[in-house]
């Protein structure tokens, strides 16, 4: 048996892009030869249908301004001779002037201009002259029937088109018939919108002058740039053109000659123009390949699926269910896959394999850790405690009242260590303790052992839900339990003899956590200066809390402050703080304020 002279066309053909290209090129090759040949001239006569079609709508949209404007050059006309008839009788010439004016509704001013420029005849019964004047001069040299845009009227201040017609008997120049038409006038002339109709559209005299359309900044945007008006009358060929519109759109414009030398009108379409009536035309030829196409995306999806989406799907329901955590069985490897596919998912199941190995021995190693940990934890706080027992026996035997003191001090200490370290070893987080809690815990035990029996010490907490890393937990509760023992040593009652009361809040405000411990005094009696001599002669609460205050990078403030209920002292710690991600998800809920009384 031979062997193949290209024995690399097996494993090429494997490839899923040789298979996609085979395929596609299979399908689309239809397609592309009758979309080729059928779609070119379609698509040519398309565009010159449209063209022409436009030119039409553009008429179209303003056929009643055209005939408005025919009407006034009509009515120019037949007022001439009459006007000319009566210019010796100025009084009877404007009588039928200003009698035109107020039949027609729509005509604002009408005036005969002589050739010496005087306006003797005028529907407003008034005399005047524009001889000298540049639209004077302009109308004798160039005496022809034209139609322009004022911005106000000869009589009214208002904007006016106007329409001036030259009189002639004979060959001879007579004079002009003027007449005004408001623009409001103009635009209620508007028809109603036509299928498929232009944005916006103006209409322009031979001098390329706008006649409408000034007063609206969107239509003047509309305008094209860079192709004065004045160029197409003169060029008759041109009357479909493409560019960008003065406020920068991609727009097609059709120039209509609506009155022939007189007045032009000038329509904008933005957008493409496959969305015009034009190019309907075009759509029809257009069926047969996009039926082809559809056809070829059909197969093309198919062998897509067939090759690849199948495969991945298989693939993306591994990984799902590997990282949804099932590592009860390696994931199987997809065989009957394109070659690429098919060593992906080796890949994958080589490092499914490997990841459940290393997460087992991670796991493994990290329980026996945290096991460890606690247990460390769990002794600590058994040795703290039992400090705490021989200061408690050694208490009993002392009869010095300082010494007590001392000793009470030191043994409420290490009753916060052992508390701090029992939260440590009961919570599930090593890395984050529930501050809130462990402060409430250590208010109650301070309260209990400090607070003397039948003091009637009306106590209120606020603890809002907090998460704090060890290292700043734990100061942070130091510095609690000297705020407490100093102000149950100096709480005294308030001025109106109600009972003395103390107030602990713990609050959160803009990832900043601030404690303050408050206690009344008495009316008397005002809190010792912690820089007295006398002051824990040792100053050793002071400077602890100081210390941890300095531990915490927070700003301490005491002092005494006046409240509601009187004179009172406060130690106030403010430090910055990141709040946990437990808090951010709303797990953990904030505690109302609470009250007790200690008996």
């Amino acid at each position: 048996m031979k062997r193949s002279r290209l024995p690399f066309l097996p494993k090429l053909t494997e490839r899923l892009a040789v298979r996609l290209v085979l395929l596609l090129t299979l399908a689309l090759l239809p397609l592309g030869v009758v979309a080729v040949m059928t779609t070119a001239q379609t698509v040519a006569d398309a565009r010159v249908s449209a063209e022409r079609a436009m030119v039409g709508v553009t008429a179209e949209a303003v056929a009643g301004k055209r005939a408005l404007i025919e009407s006034a050059f009509a009515s120019a006309s037949t007022l001439g001779p009459l006007a000319l008839e009566r210019l010796a009788n100025p009084e009877e010439c404007t009588v039928i002037l200003s009698d035109f004016v107020r039949r027609s509704g729509v005509f604002s001013f009408v005036s005969l201009i002589e050739t010496d420029g005087q306006m003797r005849c005028r529907s407003d019964g008034q005399s005047s002259s524009i001889a000298g004047t540049p639209q004077f001069e302009s109308l004798m040299e160039r005496p022809a029937a034209s139609v322009t845009a004022q911005a106000r009227d000869l009589a009214r201040n208002e904007a006016v088109m106007i329409v001036t017609q030259p009189i002639r008997e004979g060959v001879t120049l007579r004079g002009f018939i003027m007449i005004t038409v408001p623009q409001r006038s103009v635009e209620l002339m508007r028809r109603l919108p036509v299928n498929s109709g232009p944005a916006s559209t103006v209409l322009f005299n031979t001098d390329g002058e706008l006649i409408t359309g000034m007063d609206d900044p969107e239509t003047m945007a509309r305008l094209p740039a860079n192709r004065p008006l004045a160029e197409f009358p003169d060029n008759p060929d041109e009357r479909i053109f493409y560019g960008q519109t003065v406020g920068g759109e991609s727009a097609s414009f059709a120039v209509a000659e609506l009155i022939p030398r007189r007045l032009y009108a000038v329509g904008t379409w933005t957008g493409s123009m496959d969305a015009q009536t034009g190019m309907r035309a075009a759509v029809m030829p257009l069926i047969l390949p996009v039926l082809m196409w559809v056809a070829s995306l059909g197969v093309a999806y198919f062998a897509v699926y067939r090759l690849v989406l199948r495969h991945i799907r298989t693939l993306n329901r591994q990984m799902r269910r590997f990282a949804l955590g099932y590592r009860d069985a390696p994931p199987d490897i997809i065989e009957d896959a394109p070659s690429e596919l098919r060593e992906v998912s080796a890949t994958f199941q080589k490092l499914a394999r490997i990841l459940a190995r290393d997460e087992a021995e991670l796991e493994a190693s990290l329980a026996e850790k945290t096991v460890l940990l606690k247990e460390i934890h769990h002794r600590v706080k058994n040795n703290l405690q039992l400090i705490a027992s021989i200061l408690n026996l050694q208490m009993r035997q002392v009869r010095d009242p300082s010494a007590r003191r001392v000793l009470q001090s030191v043994q409420d200490r290490v009753i916060g260590l052992a508390t701090i370290h029992r939260s440590l070893y009961q919570s599930e987080r090593l890395s984050e303790l529930r501050a809130d809690q462990l402060m409430d815990e250590i208010t109650r035990q301070l309260l209990a052992l400090g607070a003397a029996p039948g003091s009637g010490i009306s106590v209120h907490t606020r603890f809002e839900p907090l998460m704090l890393a060890p290292d700043r937990l734990v100061p942070l509760s130091l510095l609690l339990s000297e705020g407490v023992t100093n102000a149950l040593k100096y709480i005294g009652s308030p001025e109106d003899g109600g009972a003395p009361w103390l107030e602990i809040t713990l609050t959160l405000n803009d990832d900043e956590v601030t404690l303050n411990v408050t206690n009344s005094l008495s009316a008397a009696a005002v809190e010792p200066d912690p820089d007295a001599p006398d002051f824990d002669s040792t100053r050793l609460g002071a400077d602890l809390i100081e210390a941890f205050a300095m531990q915490l990078e927070g700003v301490l403030e005491q002092g005494e402050i006046d409240t509601a209920k009187g004179p009172a002292w406060q130690l106030s710690l403010s430090f910055a703080c990141e709040t946990s991600d437990d808090l951010a998800q709303g797990l953990l809920s904030d505690p109302e304020p609470e009250a007790r009384e200690a008996e």
